[in-house]
């Protein structure tokens, strides 16, 4: 899609009233009226096809024209998508059973699929059965829909709290589950960061057709429930890839900027992730093993093991990339992706 098309495919799908609330904010932390603040996140649009969300996100208006060039916007982030991942494989990475599949070496934990009653040939006493053995020895399960995303509709359960296998496949059902993961044990560094959650580490690759680099990396830290995820709960901040060290304060979905973690009390800048040179290593393996999708948000769990695949996001979202805690120079991450497209 060129330019213009995209920016006018845009325009009809915006909320002029969500834009006002944006701006509303924009203009109460900057001073500046919230009519010019509308004017140039039209301007963002346009010139840097940035979404109104992205230029409050961001704190675009703090930046100049140089700086904005650097942003992966909106709109650079579906180019890329387009550019590097082919639509005809997507769905490898959309459907977290065929996923788990393709990708069964990485996996490091059993798993098992649940199909829906309507499947040809579902004879539920043999499932029953299968859930049986699957969860014999485990005293919890993950289990996960089959396309869901930011970690909604993952649930932690217990076997012990079910007799009767039809009717705990039935409830599984019921809760729209696609699939069953054994629970991972991460590594004792990661669990001080919070042990409640899998806290787990987002790797961006990029495989151009002749190098896969890791673009960037992101460490994803509970807080007070059972997932990590961001909008979730979680809260995130970038580690350097030369070193496998946390670089900034952690933030949350709030804006909350966090020095330590507020219930474990760990400091984050500086704290290195196990195993590091690894988990480079591992999912750079595995951006190979279908480079039809070139761009992948890889998430990786670090056990005493070492690593192991959690998910591969083929439309990785680009939100968590330049957050202003993490961009203190305001500067974005986008020389790293065009760096890594020369490469």
């Amino acid at each position: 899609m060129g330019k213009w098309k995209y920016i006018v495919s845009r325009v009809k799908k915006m909320s002029f009233s969500s834009m006002g609330d944006l701006a509303q904010i924009v203009a109460e932390r900057s001073g500046k009226p919230k009519g010019l603040v509308m004017l140039d996140m039209i301007w963002c649009g346009v010139r840097y096809q940035a979404g109104y969300t992205d230029y409050e996100l961001f704190k675009m208006e703090r930046a100049n024209a140089k700086q904005r060039k650097t942003y992966v916007t909106r709109g650079v982030n579906d180019r890329l998508v387009a550019r590097y991942n082919d639509a005809a494989y997507r769905h490898i990475f959309e459907n977290k059973d065929e996923f788990n599949e393709r990708f069964a070496e990485f996996l490091g934990r059993d798993w098992m699929r649940i199909e829906k009653p309507d499947a040809d040939g579902f004879d539920l006493g043999a499932e029953a059965e299968k859930l049986r053995r699957f969860c014999a020895g485990k005293d919890e399960i993950v289990a996960k829909p089959r396309d869901g995303m930011c970690g909604k509709g993952v649930e932690m359960l217990r076997p012990a709290d079910y007799t009767d296998f039809s009717s705990f496949y039935k409830h599984l059902q019921d809760m729209g589950t696609g699939l069953l993961e054994e629970k991972i044990l991460q590594h004792p560094d990661m669990a001080k960061l919070y042990p409640d959650a899998i806290n787990t580490l987002r790797m961006v690759t990029l495989n151009n057709g002749h190098t896969v680099t890791l673009v960037l990396a992101i460490c994803r830290i509970g807080n007070g429930g059972r997932v990590d995820n961001f909008l979730n709960g979680g809260m995130m901040t970038r580690i350097d890839v030369e070193t496998g060290k946390l670089q900034y304060n952690a933030v949350d979905a709030k804006n909350e900027v966090y020095a330590s973690h507020p219930i474990t009390g760990v400091p984050f800048v500086g704290y290195p992730i196990p195993l590091w040179e690894q988990c480079v290593a591992f999912a750079k393996k595995a951006a190979q093993v279908v480079p039809q999708v070139g761009y992948v948000g890889w998430d990786l769990a670090v056990t005493p093991d070492g690593p192991v695949l959690v998910e591969g996001n083929e439309f990785p979202g680009h939100c968590l990339y330049q957050l202003p805690p993490h961009t203190p120079d305001n500067y974005g991450v986008l020389p790293l992706f065009e760096k890594a497209m020369q490469a």
